[in-house]
């Protein structure tokens, strides 16, 4: 009898030099890749032959996720920065902002979540990501289906309908943000029906410490993952929880904020990423996101470098139910009232959460009027993305200190 060849294990579980080694050639040939296109070329040294080295890759300039749409307006769809023409990407999205990103690849940090969440072949997953201009939704339903698993393309709201797709095809996995998780099991508890899940994959909006322990007593297990449009699944739990393990296909940097030097290990800073990707080179992409690189490994066996999770914003930009918010965002509201009222009424936005959920609410102080109100709910809507309630306040409420443009109540990441 011939004996099949042992299945060598996957890459998560490789030396860490082996690792350091490959990934340190890939960087080379990802620049060497990014150079061919003219963006590039002028804003890369030439790294000559071979791996390029840590050093090599802190000397070049940092590109910010919010220089992205004044380069695409002026350059679109992808602002010069991408070695395909448009149509030869698979999937095209449009995130707010608006940020154009090109898809069309099983996402490898995707996968190895999914893998470290149990997700096996035969499973049932549940997706409540977005299937529409945004990427997560179909990025993890290819991880899934890759993995043998059958998905439930859910996307979010519709709880009803939702409800009895887990009535009858009983997922065992859950995939979405944690507040909808929270709102289905709930939702379920209310009508008087079980609910399927034993393993959740939360990403996209903060993950309370209450809201994972609440969980964890339903009988789910939870793995949080980071990511962003851009750059897909950056780093994701295991089953020892002790941190979040990179994906394979990406080089990590932690910088200090503003002058992009490497910081030392432990220390808090900006994440900035390169993906190993020619055909979309993100060449140092500096995310904005606050976080730290953790000593050693994960107790799971997954050798690769761990972060702390989302630890804040380097920049004014704020998450709020898996959408950035921007100061900027509230001056294209104001924007769109009619000529008849003063010229930018003092307002805000504020977040705070209640119930296990994040709530925004635009206040303004201006002369309550229920046309008005109807408008500006919509012009949030077409902005953001998100929904808001609307409170109307005096210009006193909204005076000194309290004249920031985003005013953020949640309680602070530790």
């Amino acid at each position: 009898m011939t004996r099949s060849a042992p299945i060598p294990p996957p890459q998560e579980f490789r030396l860490p030099e082996d690792r350091r080694r490959a990934g340190l050639a890939a960087l080379g040939d990802t620049i060497r890749a990014a150079r061919q296109v003219p963006f590039w070329a002028a804003r890369l040294p030439d790294p000559g032959a071979g791996p390029v080295t840590e050093s090599m890759l802190a000397a070049m300039p940092i590109l910010r996720k919010g220089d992205l749409p004044a380069m695409q307006a002026a350059l679109p769809p992808f602002g010069g920065i991408t070695a395909r023409a448009t149509g030869a990407f698979g999937r095209l999205f449009l995130s707010p902002g608006p940020i154009c990103e090109p898809g069309g690849v099983v996402d490898g940090g995707a996968v190895q979540a999914m893998r470290a969440a149990g997700v096996r072949a035969g499973d049932v997953v549940l997706n409540c990501f977005g299937y529409h201009l945004t990427p997560a939704g179909l990025m993890f339903d290819d991880a899934a289906r890759s993995l043998g698993a059958a998905v439930i393309p859910a996307g979010g709201g519709n709880t009803g309908p939702i409800l009895q797709a887990m009535a009858a095809y009983a997922p065992r996995v859950y995939v979405g943000t944690p507040d909808h998780l929270n709102i289905l099991v709930e939702a379920a508890a209310a009508a008087g029906q079980p609910q399927p899940f034993q393993a959740a994959l939360l990403s996209a909006a903060a993950l309370p410490a209450s809201l994972r322990a609440g969980l964890a007593d339903r009988g789910i297990a939870v793995f949080e993952q980071y990511g962003t449009a851009e750059l897909g699944i950056i780093a994701y739990e295991t089953d020892s929880h002790d941190g979040m393990v990179l994906a394979e296909s990406l080089w990590a940097e932690i910088v200090a904020p503003g002058s992009g030097e490497p910081l030392p290990e432990g220390e808090v800073g900006e994440l900035v990423v390169t993906p190993l990707r020619p055909d979309y080179p993100l060449i140092r992409f500096g995310t904005g996101d606050l976080s730290g690189f953790v000593p050693g490994q994960a107790a799971s066996g997954h050798s690769n470098r761990r972060l702390r999770g989302w630890l804040g914003r380097a920049d004014d930009a704020v998450k709020v139910k898996g959408m950035f918010l921007r100061p900027a965002m509230l001056a294209e509201v104001l924007a769109a009232l009619p000529p008849d009222l003063p010229a930018s009424p003092p307002a805000r936005f504020v977040i705070d959460r209640t119930a296990e959920r994040d709530r925004l609410t635009l206040e303004i102080a201006a002369t309550p009027s229920d046309q008005l109100g109807t408008l500006l709910l919509a012009r949030v809507r077409d902005v953001t993305r998100l929904g808001c309630e609307l409170r109307w306040v005096t210009p006193e409420t909204l005076a000194g200190a309290e004249a920031q443009p985003i005013l953020d109540r949640r309680p602070k990441p530790t």
